[in-house]
């Protein structure tokens, strides 16, 4: 029999258990909780036999290599016969080394338990064998002791001789003050990490997603460009790369980018979640085309997720009218038939098109549900101004002044600022749009409407130029 077959036999079996037990009686359950326990010991002796194979595997991979004059100096050095000349450091890894093996096939099995308490006890027979102090730290985090592995990371920092392992554990510093939010001491711990050895990927990477995690969106940038000349496939570089170019661009709209070489134009060769931050960049930058273009690519891959047809809809609407979008967003609603959004986009559509009456069925729809729904409610608010009824627009807008959350607030100033547009009303619909002013990065049409009543009221080019956030 074949080891792959062996395993799937045991695998079956494991599966049946869990199969039967749900129905069994008490008597049945003793007995499958028997064959368990038998499929336990089946695994710890496999696991047991697979360590020790391991362990002579390397050994002779390494002594066939010093034979062949193929090892590396250092290793060489440290695993030369004992001699009365050898260092106490020397002495001590080959004798606990059966130890090392042993934790490191352990942990590379992802058995971090046992690991740990191999490695446990290599540090404490042997503490300066800073390799089986580095898996120790490892085990620890990955057990979800943070605290110990940061103290073991720091102490490596300190006191390692191999700039290899200070660079790691610096690395491994950072990601646990990462993951507390600590954004400015992680980098910190990243530059340092950097500075021991500049080739390390990981801590650029790390360094870049620092940087963005803080607000500083070009600093990100900055690390990301050289890091994907390198690494141009690497999709979680690219995802981040786009978000701090997507977060550049909020806070500047003049600053020009190029992205890198692999994100110049969507291709079907992309993961997905970097499809999605392309297509979201491209949409806050205005190019529909190309948003356009990774939503086709997200429908092919993930064919009944109503939100890559949802965006392939609104990009075609802006691109080419509610005529060709309609049958997307359609198919939208028919996968998530739940979202709330996709019914908001349909009615939004057909409001554009002229066709009022089936737009205000979709609102009203949402509205049925949850009359509170302040998208079904903005929707009928832009309906009744369609249908002139200026009043009843207003009646509901004003609803939303009495929201607890402020962009909600806003939302309702920007609403009445519209209609006292429509009624020509310039000094009060610029009152409204100072008052929604402070979410013009959601409600970008704010600074235009702002113009208009600037030149309206007769307003200097000078005076209008302040109204701009």
């Amino acid at each position: 029999m074949k080891i792959e077959d062996w395993f799937h036999t045991l695998r079956n079996k494991a599966q049946t258990i869990e199969e039967k037990w749900q129905g069994a009686s008490e008597q049945e359950r003793l007995q499958l909780a028997e064959q368990l326990f038998q499929l336990r010991q089946v695994s710890d002796t496999v696991v047991d036999l697979w360590l020790q194979f391991e362990e002579k595997l390397s050994n002779a991979i390494r002594n066939i290599k010093e034979m062949e004059g193929q090892l590396p100096a250092e290793e060489k050095k440290a695993h030369q016969p004992k001699v009365k000349t050898e260092s106490p450091k020397a002495i001590e890894t080959n004798t606990y080394e059966p130890i090392f093996r042993r934790g490191e096939g352990f942990y590379h099995l992802r058995m971090f338990q046992d690991a740990k308490k191999c490695f446990a006890e290599l540090v404490q027979k042997s503490p300066d064998w800073e390799s089986g102090r580095l898996y120790y730290a490892y085990s620890l985090l990955l057990c979800e002791e943070k605290e110990l592995a940061f103290r073991e990371f720091r102490l490596l920092g300190r006191t390692a001789s191999s700039p290899t392992i200070v660079a790691i554990s610096f690395n491994a510093i950072g990601c646990i003050l990462a993951e507390e939010e600590q954004w400015l001491e992680a980098a910190q711990a990243f530059k340092t990490s950097l500075e021991i050895k500049p080739e390390q990927e990981e801590a650029k990477y790390n360094l870049a997603l620092c940087y963005l995690r803080d607000g500083d969106a070009q600093e990100a940038l900055d690390e990301l460009e050289p890091y994907l000349e390198k690494n141009e496939h690497d999709w979680e570089a690219q995802m981040l790369w786009l978000r701090a170019a997507k977060l550049l661009h909020m806070m500047d709209k003049t600053v020009e980018w190029s992205p890198p070489k692999g994100l110049q134009l969507p291709t079907r060769d992309l993961d997905s979640d970097t499809l999605q931050e392309m297509a979201s960049l491209y949409e806050t930058v205005g190019n529909y085309h190309r948003a356009q273009i990774c939503y086709h690519f997200l429908t092919e891959r993930s064919p009944k997720d109503g939100w890559t047809w949802h965006g392939l809809a609104w990009n075609t609407w802006l691109i080419a009218g509610t005529k060709r979008a309609l049958t997307l967003v359609k198919k939208a609603i028919s996968l998530a038939p739940e979202n709330d959004d996709f019914l908001f986009s349909y009615g939004w559509m057909l409001l554009f098109d002229g066709r009022v009456e089936e737009a205000i069925k979709a609102f009203r729809i949402m509205l049925e549900k949850n009359r509170d729904n302040r998208l079904g409610q903005s929707g009928m608010i832009s309906a009744y101004e369609k249908l002139g009824d200026t009043q009843e627009a207003k009646r509901m807008a004003k609803y939303f002044l009495e929201d607890a959350e402020p962009y909600v607030r806003s939302l309702g100033y920007f609403h009445l600022g519209r209609i006292a547009v429509v009624e020509e009303n310039w000094r009060l619909a610029e009152q409204y749009f100072q008052r929604a002013l402070p979410f013009a990065e959601q409600l970008w049409e704010i600074p235009i409407y702002l113009q208009l009543c600037a030149s309206k009221l007769g307003q200097s080019e000078m005076q209008t130029e302040l109204v701009q956030p």
